[in-house]
């Protein structure tokens, strides 16, 4: 869409203030720029000219010449609830008003022209036929200014506000303080703003725990039971208790009869054989690498029965293997202790009940396409098949089987999840509440119960965001 006062095709609008060509409106894989063509006194964006082709977003103010228009995204055909704002929590730096970096491609953007204040209702608009955008045709001349001081305000309106300011003490210092010069300002400002600092600096000193990060809440944990540990340890950017080489728990495994224990956490920035689990002196293997799920990807490892101390404090510790001398980044976080009872019975009993488990874990695996919850409920009978193989303390061929078809539906499962949640990121970033409500009832479709973090964390961001 170009602007100025005779081209055909073009938004025209008739005042000596724009040029011939003036400026345009473009789009460009969906995006849309604004860009002065030559005129004669430029083209203002926000209340600045502008000085090349700059993007729009929504909301932004287009000047030309006496007239005002502002750009407004229009959501998308269909969505009848689109415009309903999402809340959400933006990171540090990023704009807070929720609008999309990018406009979805499908519909033309609105541009609504505003008139300049107190100026008389504009004329019928010429429209060109590229866009439906109500303009005026004409823009009455913007009125005379009315005399005021540097700040806007005429002198009757000064004066009435430093009467209202006068009726309280916050209103006289701020009458107090505008009245200072600019040396002033900075003698008294410094010395005040320092005492502020120190004050904060004392309270958080007395607050906040030694040893920690800001952000860390109480004592470093040192224990693991079955309540969620969210505490982060580790090295780099996030961890909240820097622990380079290595972070030790205890806990007590105390159960009446034959049980397994799990360890469930989430792990990143770990390559291959970087970081070991070790129990009771003994190694149990090494942390997953990071992979394409590993934010939304839950890790879990068994203790063995013959290494656990039953009725006695265990110890177990993410070891670092590369730290020191190394400096190598690793974060591990969300830790829970789980207790499984396994059933007491003979060899033969175990292996019948296993086999059964995935042999069905197969079925689902076989149907995944069938149901939306097929996935789940392969990985589900799987790892009821080898949590049940645990009872063995000598494991037969089936274990590793079974270990090996656990490990692949859970990567399939992950990967499901980690989609799923990109889907409703993505709708939260075009505001589009309908399509961040559908991709979090598919996770519930797809995960219907608690045992995998996908099923929680939507759950999580359904009240986070008041869908």
């Amino acid at each position: 869409m170009k602007i100025g006062r005779t081209s055909e095709n073009d938004l025209v609008l008739h005042d000596h203030g724009v040029s011939r060509r003036h400026a345009r409106i473009l789009e460009r894989a969906g995006l849309y720029f604004a860009a002065d063509v030559g005129s004669s006194n430029g083209t203002a964006l926000n209340g600045t000219l502008l000085p090349g082709e700059q993007q729009l977003r929504d909301g932004d103010r287009i000047t030309v010449g006496p007239v005002e228009f502002t750009f407004v995204w229009v959501p998308p055909d269909g969505d009848e609830d689109a415009t309903r704002p999402i809340r959400r929590h933006p990171p540090l730096g990023a704009p807070i008003d929720g609008v999309a970096e990018n406009v979805p491609t499908g519909r033309l953007p609105a541009v609504s022209p505003v008139r300049p204040a107190d100026s008389p209702s504009p004329a019928p608009a010429a429209l060109a036929p590229v866009a439906s955008l109500p303009v005026p045709a004409r823009a009455a001349p913007a009125p005379a200014p009315v005399p005021a001081g540097a700040d806007g305000l005429s002198a009757a309106d000064r004066a009435r506000r430093r009467r209202e300011l006068a009726g309280s003490s916050g209103g006289q210092l701020a009458l107090w303080w505008g009245a200072l010069s600019l040396g002033a300002r900075i003698a008294v400002g410094v010395p005040v703003l320092l005492v502020l600092l120190g004050g904060l600096g004392a309270v958080g000193w007395v607050f906040l725990p030694h040893g920690g990060v800001l952000g860390s809440s109480g004592p470093e944990p040192m224990e693991l039971g079955l309540e969620l540990v969210p505490d982060s340890f580790g090295l780099g950017e996030g961890v909240q208790w820097e622990r380079p080489d290595q972070k030790a728990f205890d806990f007590q495994f105390v159960t009446p009869t034959r049980a397994v224990a799990l360890i469930h956490y989430q792990a990143s920035g770990i390559s291959k054989e970087e970081v070991a689990l070790v129990l009771n002196g003994v190694n149990l293997g090494w942390v997953p690498p990071d992979t394409t799920s590993t934010a939304e990807r839950e890790l879990e490892s068994i203790l063995p029965v013959i290494t656990l101390k039953r009725g006695e404090q265990n110890s177990l510790v993410f070891d670092n293997v590369r730290n020191p001398p190394g400096n190598e980044t690793w974060r591990v976080w969300n830790l829970r202790l789980e207790i499984i009872p396994v059933p007491e019975l003979s060899r033969d009993d175990v292996l019948s009940k296993a086999r059964q488990y995935a042999q069905t874990g197969a079925r689902f695996y076989e149907t995944k396409a069938v149901g939306a919850e097929n996935l789940f409920k392969a990985w589900q009978q799987y790892r009821f098949a080898w949590i049940t193989l645990e009872a063995l303390d000598e494991k037969p061929d089936l274990y590793q089987d079974v270990r090996f078809q656990l490990g692949q539906v859970t990567t399939e499962l992950d990967h499901k999840c980690s989609q799923l949640m990109l889907d409703f990121q993505r709708s939260v970033q075009y505001r589009n509440a309908r399509k961040a409500r559908a991709a979090l009832q598919e996770v519930s479709r797809r995960f219907p119960t608690a045992e995998h973090r996908c099923h929680n964390r939507a759950l999580e961001l359904a009240y986070e965001h008041e869908l």
